[in-house]
Order: C-alpha cells, then structure tokens, then sequence
C-alpha cells in the first residue's frame, strides 16, 4: 500500500535540496528570460496578436533546456555522494521514492512555468489576451513538460555524473519533440510527437487525447526508472532472465499505451475553451462528418504558407485549427494533409497545379515596404469528385466553405440547379436596359463550387427532369408567355426558389430599372439612327397574378419595407432605409447573422 507519508517526505528532501544552492535558481531566472525573448520576439509584434503563438513554436526546444536541468541530479547525485544507498534501506518501497522524486521535478518544474506566467500580465498590459487561450496554453505547456521530466529522470538514473544526465537528458527528450519530422505524412509517427500533440493546447482546446498522450508518456517513462532502481534486488544469476522479462513487460506496456491512444484518438472529445469558441465546429458539420462513408474516405489537402500578414495571422491560425478539428471527428472517413508552402518550392508548384490561388499582399516590415505572396487554399476530394478553395480571404466563412466543399464530395453526383433566364442577368452578358455587358453574379460561381449550374430558357416551356432546383430572379420581368411556362413548371410541384423585389439594388444600384412597375428596357437593336423596337410588355404590368394566385399569396409589387436600423453609423449617409439588416441587435432572436 502506498504510503503519502513516505511520498511527502521523500518530496520535500528533494525540493528542498533543489532550492539549496544558486544553481536551481539560475536555472529557472534563464528559462523565464529565454521565454520571453522567444515570446516577444520581432514576428510577435509584426502578427498584432495578444496571444503566445511564438513562444509555443520554441517551446519545445525550452523544454530541452529546462527539464535536464531540473532532473539531472534526481539519480545522479544520490549515486556520486553514495546516498542512494541509504535512501534505499530506508523502510520505503522503490515505488514511493520514485513517486516523492517526480512530484518534487513536478513542483520545480511548476513553480518555474509559475515564474513564466509575467508573459500572460505583460500580454494582459499591451493587449487584450482570450484568458482561455492562456490557460489551455500554459496546460499545454505543463503536461509537456511533467511528461518529459519522467524522461529526464530516466536518463539521470543511468550515471553518477550530472553532466553526463543533463546531456542524456537532452537526447532522450528530443525523441518524442523531433520524432514527427522522421515521417511527417505518417499518422502513426505524427500520433507520436509531442510537437503535434501540444498544438491543440496552442489554440485553445484542451484535446482528452493529448492528455492521454503525455499521462501514457510520463508512465512509460516512470515504468522504466522504476526498472532501473529496482535491479539492485536481481541477483547475479538473475541478470540474464529478470532483464528479459522486464523487456517483455516494458514492450508490452508501450504497445498496450500506443494501441489506448491510437483507439481513443479516433473518438476523443475536445473542448473549447476559447473565449468566442473559434475552433468549435457546428452541430450540422459534426453530423456531416458521421454520414462520410467510410468506403469512400474523403481527404483535405490544405496550402498554407508558414508565414503571412499581420492581417491574415488569424485566418491562418482559425484555418489551421478548424482543419485539426475535421481531421480529429472525420476518423478514418476523413483525412487533413498540411502543405506548408514555401517560395519557390514543390510545394508552390503542386498548389498552383490544383488551382490553389495565391495573394499578393504589401506589407510592412522595418519601415520598409514588401509584396508577400500568401498561400491559403485548399482542395477537397472525395473519388473522382474535387472541390478547390483556391484562398480563405479575409470575411471568409471558414467552416461553411469547408462544410460545403465536404458535402459535395460526399455525394455520387452533383444536383443540378437551373437558373431561369430574367432581366436581372444572373449569368451576365449583354444587357442593354443594364448598359452593356454585365458579368456574372457572384451566387453563380458560389453554386458552381457544390452544383452543376444550367441557365434555363423562358421562351419554351422547361423541363420538369433536368433540374433538382430551379431560381428565379425577378420573375415579374418576364412576358407573358414566358411567365405562364414558368407558371406551368411551377404547377407541377418542382422545387423553385422565387427571388422578387419592388426595389431591386444591384449593377451599381441600376437595378432599380428592372423593378416591377418599371417598363421593361428596350432590347435594342437600332441601327444606323433607326428608331429601336418597341419591347414586349411585362406580363400582368409586372404583378405576377398568375404565380402568386397559384402559390395563393398576395403582393404589392409598389411597396418597400424598409428599417430604421443601420449597425454601420459611419455609413449612414449611404445605406438607405430600404436595406434591412436582420440581426439580434434589432431584436430578432432567431437572426441568422451576428
């Protein structure tokens, strides 16, 4: 039975020897210092973010550094000052030393990232930090490190010299920190490396399988200093078959450790601890992500350049943990490939191959002006069947171009959507009544990225098996016979999307020409001074009786709703009361836009 006593006492001999000398002090003034250099450093400043993003990229390394330090005279100076010896004879088991020796690293360890936390108050002083950014941060940065000081332990217990276990230290830690750039397409390997698994920390959510991951390393280690201290109790006799067996025990254990976090990593829950929730993904993505079949997987290769512009910092970084988060839910259904995309590289080369559009953006650095091109696209596949994302700009809904993107993919065929031919030129083209060529509506290209996208003829009445959906833009511009086949379509009860406005805004606010009291605009088609073709008259002088009596609604094509409420008051002298923002601000519980 293990005894809290002997725990304790063995823990407060070593904190205490700890804090004896200068040395320990020392060490801990230069992890602090070396924290900030690497927190604040030129790259902190030029991002303008309120977070420890760079210090969390040099971590790792710190850790090389500090957990030595801490534990290289765990073992060691117990062996070289011969107390081992007699800590050993002392009535304790080999488990409760053990155990009051890690807590007492644990609590160096702790009061030292303690000491660290002047980061948060300097960031708290020049910004405004997301408090549960920091907490997950600073977690991160603890697991990390009490796991590796198992490690550090370990390699002190091999020697009787604390140099000798400050350099094995640094060795023995540096496998898990640099295991991942062996394979960094290997899964398996990348399950491995501390790197990865502390980047969630980084963001904001605290993942269960991380925490996992450095519980089963800190054991692992634990397990293999308790083998060492206790080979004291083999005979001579014993060497060869007690070190087999424990061989055993110890690959056993790691397979046992390895296969826990490989199964709880496919279904672990995450959380959120961000203050606005920026890497939660919605209820309608995680149901999306549970329907992918398996038999079918779909991947996610997303381009990222490593470095951006201050005002694509936090795109980047949202990017880049909401794909952590598809990749963890998605399983085996859905795999997240990282391309960091450098200048230059093969990596430019195979996102320009796959139509992955990069930016070019003047920044500012030194005082002097650079054009920086920036990758941020990605592509997503699914069989025979892509969807490209060729640049997350800034306003981009991250997660519903993604979602999106996944939900096309997903399925055997795309629906086809027809979009009925109109003045409003939805397709663009030669308008005369808009004055000259027009170019596509932007919905157009949007519904190409999930849709196949057919225009649809009024003149001739429309098929009732070619579209999965037809819109219809402005139906009242219609004449009347184009406007009784829509009616027919209609009739047949075929999904139809009807868009009709008194006011309509667009072409640079020419649209108000096509409103449905308006006349319909001369097609043209003058020449040489010739008087222009009278136009045919809209249907119903623009009332959509037909539709509207079928449909069994009724509309005043003469009147406009309009709201007082503009969330933009520096724009005031341009927004009209016509536009109407529908927002929780004007008290629409249920507004679909923040």
């Amino acid at each position: 039975m293990l005894r809290n006593n002997v725990v304790l006492a063995v823990f407060k001999r070593n904190v205490q020897s700890y804090f004896s000398g200068v040395l320990g002090y020392l060490f801990i003034v230069v992890f602090v210092v070396a924290g900030a250099f690497a927190a604040f450093n030129q790259q902190f400043f030029a991002n303008n973010q309120a977070n420890l993003d760079q210090l969390s990229l040099w971590y790792p390394l710190l850790l090389l550094f500090i957990i030595p330090a801490i534990t290289m005279g765990v073992w060691a100076d117990e062996k070289k000052m011969g107390t081992d010896e007699l800590l050993f004879t002392l009535p304790a088991s080999d488990l409760e030393i053990l155990l009051g020796k890690f807590f007492a690293v644990l609590a160096v360890y702790t009061i030292a990232l303690l000491f660290s936390v002047t980061h948060v108050f300097v960031l708290w002083k020049i910004g405004n930090p997301d408090m549960g950014l920091m907490f997950t941060t600073y977690f991160g940065y603890w697991l990390a490190g009490a796991s590796l000081l198992a490690a550090g332990m370990f390699a002190s217990a091999l020697t009787s010299s604390t140099t000798v276990a400050f350099v094995l230290g640094t060795v023995i830690c540096a496998i898990p920190i640099f295991i991942g750039q062996i394979a960094p397409s290997s899964n398996l390997v990348q399950g491995l490396s501390l790197v990865e698994q502390f980047q969630d920390f980084s963001t904001g959510v605290i993942p269960l399988g991380a925490v996992l991951y450095f519980v089963s390393l800190a054991v692992m280690m634990l397990y293999l200093n308790r083998i060492l201290i206790t080979r004291r109790h083999w005979s001579s006799q014993q060497q060869n078959s007690m070190g087999l067996q424990y061989l055993i025990r110890t690959v056993s254990l790691a397979v046992i450790l390895i296969s826990v976090n490989v199964i709880v990593s496919y279904g672990s829950s995450r959380m959120d601890m961000t203050g606005e929730k920026v890497f939660s993904l919605s209820q309608t993505t995680k149901d999306l992500l549970t329907k992918i079949d398996e038999k079918n997987p779909i991947t996610i290769e997303a381009f990222i350049s490593p470095e951006v512009s201050r005002e694509y910092v936090p795109i980047r970084k949202r990017l880049i943990g909401l794909l952590r988060e598809y990749n963890q839910l998605g399983g085996k259904r859905l795999q997240v490939r990282f391309v960091d995309v450098e200048p230059f590289s093969k990596a430019e080369e195979e996102a320009r191959l796959l139509n992955i559009s990069p930016q070019q953006v003047q920044t500012e650095r030194g005082g002097r002006a650079f054009v920086d091109t920036i990758f941020m696209g990605a592509v997503v596949k699914s069989g025979t069947d892509e969807v490209v994302i060729p640049f997350f700009n800034v306003g981009t809904p991250i997660e519903y171009e993604l979602t999106r993107s996944i939900r096309t993919v997903s399925k055997d065929e795309r629906l086809t959507v027809g979009i009925l031919n109109t003045d409003a030129s939805i397709f663009g083209g030669l308008n005369m009544g808009m004055g000259g060529n027009q170019p596509p509506w932007l919905i157009v290209s949007e519904l190409k990225k999930q849709y196949k996208v057919e225009q649809v003829s009024p003149d001739s009445p429309i098929s009732d098996t070619a579209y999965d959906v037809l819109i219809a833009v402005l139906p009242s511009s219609l004449t009347e016979p184009q406007l009784n086949n829509l009616v027919e379509y209609v009739k047949k009860g075929k999904p139809t999307l009807i868009c009709d406005d008194p006011l309509p805004v667009y072409g640079g606010g020419r649209g108000i020409q096509n409103a449905p009291r308006m006349p319909k605009p001369s097609p043209g088609g003058g020449m040489f001074g010739m008087q222009q073709p009278p136009s045919t008259p809209k249907a119903d002088q623009g009332r959509l009786t037909p539709l509207l009596s079928l449909l069994q609604i009724a509309w005043d094509n003469g009147q406009v709703v309009f709201d007082y409420f503009n969330p933009h008051p520096e724009f005031a002298e341009v927004v009209r009361p016509e536009l109407i923002f529908i927002s929780p601000k004007n008290g629409v519980k249920g507004a679909f836009s923040n």
